[in-house]
Protein backbone atom coordinates (compact mmCIF):
# COMPACT_ATOMS: atom_id res chain seq x y z
CA UNK A 1 0.00 0.00 0.00
CA UNK A 2 1.53 3.30 -0.60
CA UNK A 3 1.91 6.45 1.57
CA UNK A 4 1.98 9.94 -0.28
CA UNK A 5 2.75 13.10 0.72
CA UNK A 6 1.66 16.26 -1.16
CA UNK A 7 4.58 18.68 -0.57
CA UNK A 8 4.09 21.30 -3.27
CA UNK A 9 2.35 24.34 -3.28
CA UNK A 10 -0.79 24.86 -5.86
CA UNK A 11 -1.65 21.47 -6.84
CA UNK A 12 -5.17 19.91 -7.34
CA UNK A 13 -5.91 16.37 -6.11
CA UNK A 14 -9.21 14.96 -8.00
CA UNK A 15 -10.42 11.92 -8.90
CA UNK A 16 -10.84 9.95 -12.48
CA UNK A 17 -11.61 6.52 -13.41
CA UNK A 18 -11.37 5.24 -9.35
CA UNK A 19 -7.99 6.55 -9.15
CA UNK A 20 -6.36 9.91 -7.64
CA UNK A 21 -5.44 12.15 -10.12
CA UNK A 22 -2.41 14.68 -8.54
CA UNK A 23 -2.22 17.95 -11.12
CA UNK A 24 0.84 20.16 -10.98
CA UNK A 25 -0.03 22.59 -14.04
CA UNK A 26 -0.02 20.30 -17.33
CA UNK A 27 1.49 17.60 -14.83
CA UNK A 28 -0.69 14.86 -13.92
CA UNK A 29 -0.15 11.66 -12.14
CA UNK A 30 -2.45 9.24 -10.79
CA UNK A 31 -2.53 6.43 -8.41
CA UNK A 32 -5.28 3.93 -7.73
CA UNK A 33 -7.42 4.37 -4.84
CA UNK A 34 -7.22 0.37 -4.01
CA UNK A 35 -3.42 0.78 -3.26
CA UNK A 36 -3.61 3.79 -1.45
CA UNK A 37 -3.02 4.04 2.73
CA UNK A 38 -3.03 7.19 3.45
CA UNK A 39 -2.59 10.93 1.72
CA UNK A 40 -0.32 13.50 4.05
CA UNK A 41 -0.67 17.31 2.48
CA UNK A 42 2.48 19.09 3.72
CA UNK A 43 1.71 22.28 2.28
CA UNK A 44 -0.69 25.13 2.08
CA UNK A 45 -2.21 26.12 -1.30
CA UNK A 46 -3.74 22.54 -2.26
CA UNK A 47 -6.97 22.11 -3.19
CA UNK A 48 -9.36 19.02 -3.40
CA UNK A 49 -12.12 17.33 -5.08
CA UNK A 50 -15.29 16.44 -2.90
CA UNK A 51 -15.95 13.57 -4.60
CA UNK A 52 -11.98 12.12 -3.88
CA UNK A 53 -12.68 13.06 -0.07
CA UNK A 54 -15.88 10.75 -0.25
CA UNK A 55 -13.90 8.17 -1.55
CA UNK A 56 -11.42 8.58 0.60
CA UNK A 57 -13.81 8.16 3.63
CA UNK A 58 -16.18 5.29 2.10
CA UNK A 59 -12.08 3.42 1.12
CA UNK A 60 -10.97 3.83 4.22
CA UNK A 61 -7.88 6.07 3.00
CA UNK A 62 -6.35 8.77 6.17
CA UNK A 63 -5.75 12.10 5.09
CA UNK A 64 -3.38 14.07 6.78
CA UNK A 65 -2.82 17.95 7.13
CA UNK A 66 0.72 18.62 8.37
CA UNK A 67 2.08 21.95 9.48
CA UNK A 68 4.87 23.61 8.54
CA UNK A 69 6.93 21.25 10.75
CA UNK A 70 5.50 18.49 9.35
CA UNK A 71 3.45 17.55 12.26
CA UNK A 72 -0.36 15.91 11.79
CA UNK A 73 -2.82 18.44 13.15
CA UNK A 74 -5.67 17.64 11.33
CA UNK A 75 -6.73 13.63 10.35
CA UNK A 76 -9.21 12.92 7.90
CA UNK A 77 -11.25 9.14 8.33
CA UNK A 78 -14.84 8.09 7.27
CA UNK A 79 -17.28 7.75 10.05
CA UNK A 80 -16.80 4.11 9.80
CA UNK A 81 -13.35 4.28 10.71
CA UNK A 82 -14.21 4.02 14.45
CA UNK A 83 -12.07 2.76 17.39
CA UNK A 84 -12.87 -0.79 18.87
CA UNK A 85 -14.35 0.13 22.52
CA UNK A 86 -12.92 -2.55 24.11
CA UNK A 87 -9.21 -1.71 23.03
CA UNK A 88 -9.49 1.85 24.31
CA UNK A 89 -10.72 0.10 28.04
CA UNK A 90 -7.59 -2.58 27.56
CA UNK A 91 -5.74 0.89 27.01
CA UNK A 92 -6.69 2.57 29.91
CA UNK A 93 -6.66 -0.10 32.58
CA UNK A 94 -3.38 -1.31 31.54
CA UNK A 95 -1.40 2.02 31.78
CA UNK A 96 -2.39 2.94 35.23
CA UNK A 97 -0.98 0.11 36.90
CA UNK A 98 1.80 -1.35 34.00
CA UNK A 99 3.47 2.02 32.72
CA UNK A 100 6.95 1.76 33.64
CA UNK A 101 7.64 -1.70 32.97
CA UNK A 102 6.57 -1.41 28.87
CA UNK A 103 8.36 2.25 28.96
CA UNK A 104 11.55 0.46 29.98
CA UNK A 105 11.26 -2.10 27.50
CA UNK A 106 10.70 0.78 24.72
CA UNK A 107 14.00 2.79 25.49
CA UNK A 108 15.69 0.01 25.93
CA UNK A 109 14.94 -1.00 22.43
CA UNK A 110 15.59 2.82 21.44
CA UNK A 111 19.22 2.60 22.81
CA UNK A 112 19.49 -0.85 21.00
CA UNK A 113 18.70 1.44 17.63
CA UNK A 114 21.04 3.95 18.32
CA UNK A 115 23.74 1.43 19.15
CA UNK A 116 22.75 -0.36 15.55
CA UNK A 117 22.61 3.26 13.70
CA UNK A 118 26.01 3.95 14.83
CA UNK A 119 27.72 0.49 14.15
CA UNK A 120 25.92 0.93 11.03
CA UNK A 121 28.33 3.75 10.01
CA UNK A 122 31.09 2.69 11.75
CA UNK A 123 31.55 -0.57 9.06
CA UNK A 124 32.81 1.80 6.86
CA UNK A 125 34.29 5.11 8.91
CA UNK A 126 36.09 3.39 11.92
CA UNK A 127 36.05 6.05 14.49
CA UNK A 128 37.36 5.81 18.09
CA UNK A 129 34.52 8.17 18.79
CA UNK A 130 31.60 5.65 17.86
CA UNK A 131 33.33 2.60 19.13
CA UNK A 132 33.14 4.45 22.58
CA UNK A 133 29.80 5.51 22.58
CA UNK A 134 28.82 2.29 21.07
CA UNK A 135 30.03 0.73 24.69
CA UNK A 136 28.59 2.95 26.39
CA UNK A 137 25.09 2.75 25.11
CA UNK A 138 25.29 -1.05 25.43
CA UNK A 139 25.83 -0.23 29.26
CA UNK A 140 23.06 2.20 29.23
CA UNK A 141 20.51 -0.48 28.12
CA UNK A 142 21.95 -2.62 31.18
CA UNK A 143 21.84 0.64 33.67
CA UNK A 144 17.88 1.16 31.92
CA UNK A 145 16.61 -1.84 33.94
CA UNK A 146 16.85 -0.42 37.34
CA UNK A 147 14.42 2.50 36.83
CA UNK A 148 12.13 3.16 39.32
CA UNK A 149 10.50 5.79 38.10
CA UNK A 150 8.95 6.95 34.86
CA UNK A 151 11.35 10.15 35.20
CA UNK A 152 14.13 7.69 35.63
CA UNK A 153 13.18 6.17 32.17
CA UNK A 154 13.55 9.54 30.54
CA UNK A 155 16.80 10.29 32.55
CA UNK A 156 18.58 7.44 31.03
CA UNK A 157 17.21 8.01 27.86
CA UNK A 158 18.43 11.83 27.87
CA UNK A 159 21.82 10.23 28.77
CA UNK A 160 21.83 8.05 25.70
CA UNK A 161 21.05 10.49 23.47
CA UNK A 162 23.47 13.29 24.54
CA UNK A 163 26.28 10.24 24.58
CA UNK A 164 24.43 9.47 20.74
CA UNK A 165 24.22 12.63 19.21
CA UNK A 166 27.63 13.77 20.62
CA UNK A 167 29.48 11.28 18.40
CA UNK A 168 27.78 12.24 15.23
CA UNK A 169 28.66 15.16 16.14
CA UNK A 170 32.23 15.19 16.74
CA UNK A 171 32.71 13.05 13.46
CA UNK A 172 30.57 15.41 11.54
CA UNK A 173 28.22 12.90 10.54
CA UNK A 174 25.62 15.31 10.35
CA UNK A 175 25.89 19.12 9.49
CA UNK A 176 29.04 21.00 10.11
CA UNK A 177 26.85 23.46 12.28
CA UNK A 178 25.32 20.45 14.30
CA UNK A 179 26.25 20.60 17.91
CA UNK A 180 23.28 18.63 19.61
CA UNK A 181 19.60 17.80 19.28
CA UNK A 182 17.44 20.61 19.04
CA UNK A 183 13.35 20.26 18.67
CA UNK A 184 10.79 21.28 16.99
CA UNK A 185 11.43 25.59 15.72
CA UNK A 186 15.47 24.54 15.29
CA UNK A 187 16.70 26.90 12.29
CA UNK A 188 20.00 24.63 12.24
CA UNK A 189 19.87 22.30 9.01
CA UNK A 190 20.60 19.43 10.20
CA UNK A 191 17.85 19.24 13.27
CA UNK A 192 15.49 20.36 10.95
CA UNK A 193 15.84 17.78 8.76
CA UNK A 194 15.62 15.60 11.75
CA UNK A 195 12.64 17.32 13.27
CA UNK A 196 10.94 17.01 9.49
CA UNK A 197 11.55 13.69 9.25
CA UNK A 198 10.26 12.73 13.02
CA UNK A 199 6.95 14.15 11.67
CA UNK A 200 7.21 12.00 8.62
CA UNK A 201 7.24 8.87 10.89
CA UNK A 202 4.31 9.85 13.20
CA UNK A 203 2.16 10.01 10.90
CA UNK A 204 2.75 6.44 9.85
CA UNK A 205 2.61 5.67 13.75
CA UNK A 206 -0.51 7.03 13.96
CA UNK A 207 -2.26 5.56 10.96
CA UNK A 208 -1.23 2.25 12.47
CA UNK A 209 -2.44 3.04 16.25
CA UNK A 210 -5.69 4.73 14.48
CA UNK A 211 -5.95 1.33 12.52
CA UNK A 212 -5.66 -0.71 15.76
CA UNK A 213 -8.17 1.08 17.70
CA UNK A 214 -5.83 2.62 20.38
CA UNK A 215 -6.08 5.94 21.84
CA UNK A 216 -3.24 8.23 20.37
CA UNK A 217 -3.16 10.70 23.04
CA UNK A 218 -2.93 7.95 25.76
CA UNK A 219 0.69 7.24 26.08
CA UNK A 220 2.68 5.76 28.82
CA UNK A 221 5.80 7.43 29.10
CA UNK A 222 5.27 10.80 27.24
CA UNK A 223 3.57 13.40 29.48
CA UNK A 224 0.04 13.47 29.28
CA UNK A 225 -1.44 16.96 28.17
CA UNK A 226 -4.21 18.44 25.43
CA UNK A 227 -3.14 18.21 22.02
CA UNK A 228 -0.42 15.84 22.42
CA UNK A 229 -0.20 12.52 21.22
CA UNK A 230 1.72 10.73 23.78
CA UNK A 231 0.88 6.81 22.21
CA UNK A 232 2.50 8.25 19.00
CA UNK A 233 5.75 9.74 20.69
CA UNK A 234 6.36 6.67 22.65
CA UNK A 235 6.15 4.06 19.93
CA UNK A 236 8.08 6.13 17.38
CA UNK A 237 11.05 5.87 19.88
CA UNK A 238 12.29 2.53 18.54
CA UNK A 239 12.17 3.39 14.85
CA UNK A 240 13.61 6.83 15.20
CA UNK A 241 17.36 5.71 14.77
CA UNK A 242 16.90 3.72 11.95
CA UNK A 243 14.34 5.51 10.22
CA UNK A 244 14.97 8.57 10.09
CA UNK A 245 18.52 9.63 11.69
CA UNK A 246 20.28 7.02 9.53
CA UNK A 247 18.81 8.73 6.51
CA UNK A 248 19.25 12.55 7.63
CA UNK A 249 23.32 11.06 7.79
CA UNK A 250 23.04 9.47 4.36
CA UNK A 251 21.92 12.67 3.27
CA UNK A 252 24.43 15.00 4.53
CA UNK A 253 26.63 15.87 1.26
CA UNK A 254 22.80 17.08 -0.24
CA UNK A 255 22.35 19.25 2.92
CA UNK A 256 26.31 20.21 4.04
CA UNK A 257 26.34 23.47 2.44
CA UNK A 258 22.69 24.99 3.19
CA UNK A 259 21.58 26.68 5.82
CA UNK A 260 17.69 25.99 5.49
CA UNK A 261 15.53 23.12 4.03
CA UNK A 262 14.34 23.40 0.57
CA UNK A 263 11.53 22.05 -1.42
CA UNK A 264 14.08 20.13 -3.41
CA UNK A 265 16.11 18.64 -0.06
CA UNK A 266 12.69 18.18 1.65
CA UNK A 267 11.42 15.60 -1.10
CA UNK A 268 14.89 13.91 -0.98
CA UNK A 269 14.24 13.17 2.77
CA UNK A 270 10.55 11.74 2.45
CA UNK A 271 11.87 9.52 -1.15
CA UNK A 272 14.30 8.07 1.16
CA UNK A 273 12.05 7.80 4.43
CA UNK A 274 9.12 6.06 2.25
CA UNK A 275 12.05 3.49 0.66
CA UNK A 276 13.09 2.37 4.47
CA UNK A 277 9.80 2.08 5.57
CA UNK A 278 8.81 0.14 1.97
CA UNK A 279 12.21 -2.59 2.57
CA UNK A 280 11.60 -5.45 3.73
CA UNK A 281 13.65 -6.40 7.04
CA UNK A 282 12.99 -9.92 8.98
CA UNK A 283 10.28 -10.02 11.36
CA UNK A 284 9.56 -13.58 13.52
CA UNK A 285 11.23 -15.46 10.82
CA UNK A 286 9.72 -13.72 7.94
CA UNK A 287 10.64 -10.70 5.59
CA UNK A 288 8.48 -7.80 5.93
CA UNK A 289 7.81 -4.13 4.87
CA UNK A 290 8.45 -1.96 7.96
CA UNK A 291 5.53 -0.69 7.17
CA UNK A 292 3.71 -3.77 7.96
CA UNK A 293 6.17 -4.59 10.98
CA UNK A 294 4.90 -1.36 12.63
CA UNK A 295 0.91 -2.25 11.98
CA UNK A 296 1.64 -5.94 13.53
CA UNK A 297 3.71 -4.41 16.32
CA UNK A 298 1.03 -1.94 17.13
CA UNK A 299 -1.56 -4.69 16.91
CA UNK A 300 0.58 -6.53 19.45
CA UNK A 301 0.98 -4.16 21.66
CA UNK A 302 -2.77 -3.68 21.57
CA UNK A 303 -2.68 -7.78 22.40
CA UNK A 304 -0.52 -6.77 25.80
CA UNK A 305 -2.81 -4.34 26.65
CA UNK A 306 -5.58 -7.45 26.74
CA UNK A 307 -3.36 -9.70 28.46
CA UNK A 308 -3.31 -11.79 25.17
CA UNK A 309 0.27 -11.18 24.02
CA UNK A 310 3.15 -9.95 25.59
CA UNK A 311 5.36 -6.83 23.99
CA UNK A 312 8.87 -6.91 22.34
CA UNK A 313 9.99 -3.56 20.42
CA UNK A 314 11.60 -4.07 17.55
CA UNK A 315 15.04 -4.18 16.95
CA UNK A 316 16.90 -3.71 13.88
CA UNK A 317 19.74 -5.80 12.89
CA UNK A 318 22.80 -3.87 11.20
Amino acid sequence: MKHLIISEYGIYLGLEAGRLVVKNKEDRKYFPLNRLATVAIAKRGISFSSDLIEQFSLRGIKLFFLDFRGVAHSMLVGANQHAVVQARINQYRYIETNALDISIRLISAKIKNQRATLSYFNKHHKSANLLKAIEELKRSTQIIKNAKTLNDVLGYEGYAANIYFSALAQDKFLSESFANREGRGSQEIANSMLNFGYAILSSYILNAITNAGLEPYLGFLHQKRPGKMSLVLDLMEEYRAWVVDRVVIKLREQYKNKKHMDTKLKSALISQIQATIAKKYIYKGKKLRLEHIIQRQVYRLSGEFAGEHNYKPYVFKW
